[in-house]
Formats: structure tokens, sequence, C-alpha cells
């Protein structure tokens, strides 16, 4: 990894070099603008302020940014649009009904972004973050999350304590 501000770049962004120079992009805006880079949170759920990777084609890491803070805005809202369509995190705030399914349980929730149903498997697929902090992944892989399980209502505690 090369660190661009030490070449007095604007940007605080490790490149990787793969042991043979800079790959070219160095500019920020434009590794996002590339239809063919994504960005990727390193720690979604535990750190989501710190550590994204910007990744090429075959997924692999070409640039590393440890703390977005301190990019200019102008890249900053770029990277926080680039993040926006690839990370989708419900927030659960409520839970309405959890039913058994022949294959695990259904739970009906109201979210940050509406109400919705969902599926999972196993009471495994709730797992703690710590700090009262719940992740609840569904058959299809998407995560939902619970900020502090204490601060549900009594109901959706009762439910969820059932399960986890």
């Amino acid at each position: 990894m090369t660190d661009t501000s030490e070449k007095g770049l604007e940007s605080p962004i490790l490149v990787d070099d793969h042991g043979g120079g800079e790959r070219g992009m160095t500019d920020l805006i434009s590794m996002l603008q590339n239809a063919n880079v994504r960005p990727l949170r390193l720690f979604p759920l535990t750190d989501p302020a710190h550590w994204i990777a910007i990744l090429d084609e075959r997924g692999q890491e070409i640039a590393c940014i440890e703390d977005p803070a301190t990019l200019d805005a102008t890249q900053r809202a770029a990277l926080e649009a680039a993040l926006a369509k690839r990370h989708f995190v419900p927030v659960i705030r409520r839970i309405i009904t959890i039913t058994r399914a022949t294959d695990g349980h259904d739970w009906f929730v109201e979210t940050d972004r509406g109400t919705t149903t969902f599926r999972i498997e196993t009471d495994e697929s709730i797992q703690s973050l710590g700090g009262g902090r719940l992740v609840i992944i569904d058959k299809l892989g998407t995560r939902y999350l619970v900020p502090n399980a204490a601060e549900l209502d009594r109901d959706s505690r009762r439910k969820l304590e059932r399960y986890y």
C-alpha cells in the first residue's frame, strides 16, 4: 500500500501498488466513477465510520480509506453516495410478529424504511454485536440491525427474547 498523502496528493487514501508503483487511479472520485470499482465497508456493523476498501472488478482491494472524515467534502460526498448504493441495512424499530414456518421463522417488522417480512432459518441468525446491538441475517443474506434491544418497546423485546 502507498500512502498518497506522502506524495503530495490531496486525499489520505492508501493505494495498493502491488509492488510495482501506483495503479494510476489515486483520485477517489475517478475511482468511484469507474463502473468496475466499488466501495466496501470493512466493518459495516461494528465500525461503519472507518475503514472503507475500494475494490476492483475482481474484488481485489486497490485502495483503503481509514477515516473518510479526513477526505475533502467533494470526495466524502462521492464516497457516501457510492456506499449508499451498495449498503442496505434496515434498522428494526418494532417487531410486529414472529411466526413459525416449516424452515425457520417469519418475522414481520417495522424498520426505518417501512414494514417488511423476512425469514430466518435458525436462532443462530441472530447475533450480538455487543452493547445491546443485534444483527439479524435473513435467509437471503440481508442484514437487519437492532441498535439497542433494550430500547425496543416491551412487546418487541418479549418476542425477541424467545429467540435470543
